[in-house]
């Protein structure tokens, strides 16, 4: 008798364990891809043909001026082109690095601002991964006003992707790759690179440029699943000297 019960708890015991691990299955499964995103550093992979996008950016502080009660706003638009599982793909951006207004700043809207070009393509990645991509790119190669003076930042990177955790549940992302204007100030090449973690609609990374390490957490708006806000606390152990918080949309 004793046995016949011992068995039946058992029996419902494991009964409960699958229906929990079936629940818990379906939870993963109903929630949104995770989408990771690496910040502050250049990227591997890029818009495809017909893909355009536009991201809004503020600081509250300005690197230009070096004045730590100047604060800096900015405004990208790009777009895709090609297939790069094909034979490869372009992305096209345009910076406006002065966003000024008659209510804050000179006034001077779009006064200044600078051009970015990317080659990138979809490869067989490196083992552990689920997909990759290398990119070779040039910011400001042309610009106006005071980007001129800025000298053309030639980087190469590599990104990838690899899903972990039960069901999938999480995504991991990293990126690689040297650029040969990506040190502070813009005067001399730099290694950076990067890890993000995601679940769902929510990111985060970190990631270091030179002595600057730089700390994000973004989460796609459920109700506009294109739609991202990332917040980063950029050289955030002051190894660079330039501790900064930056808002992105």
């Amino acid at each position: 008798m004793a046995a016949a019960i011992a068995a039946a708890a058992i029996g419902a015991s494991a009964q409960a364990g699958e229906f929990e691990r079936y629940a818990r299955a379906l939870s993963v499964l109903g929630e949104n891809n995770p989408r990771p995103s690496v910040s502050s550093v250049a990227s591997g992979f890029g818009a495809q043909h017909g893909q355009f996008f536009v991201a809004v950016s503020y600081s509250d502080r300005d690197l230009q001026t070096d004045d730590p009660n100047d604060d800096d706003g900015s405004i990208v638009l790009g777009l895709g082109f090609g297939d790069p599982s094909d034979l490869g793909a372009l992305e096209v951006s345009v910076g406006i690095t002065s966003v000024s207004t008659a209510w804050r700043g000179d006034g001077k809207f779009a006064d200044e601002g600078t051009s970015t070009l990317k080659l990138h393509k979809s490869v067989t990645q490196m083992p552990g991964g689920d997909y990759a991509s290398p990119s070779v790119g040039a910011p400001n190669p042309t610009g106006w006003g005071g980007t001129k003076d800025m000298p053309t930042n030639v980087y190469a990177a590599y990104s990838a992707h690899r899903s972990i955790g039960k069901f999938s549940a999480y995504k991991l992302a990293y990126t690689f790759g040297y650029g040969s204007s990506a040190g502070l100030g813009e005067a001399e090449g730099s290694f950076f690179g990067g890890v993000a973690l995601a679940r769902s609609n929510f990111t985060t990374s970190l990631s270091m440029n030179e002595d600057e390490v730089n700390v994000s957490a973004g989460m796609y708006l459920p109700s506009m699943p294109e739609l991202m806000l990332t917040v980063t606390r950029a050289d955030a152990f002051g190894g660079a000297g330039y501790r900064r918080n930056i808002f992105t949309l």
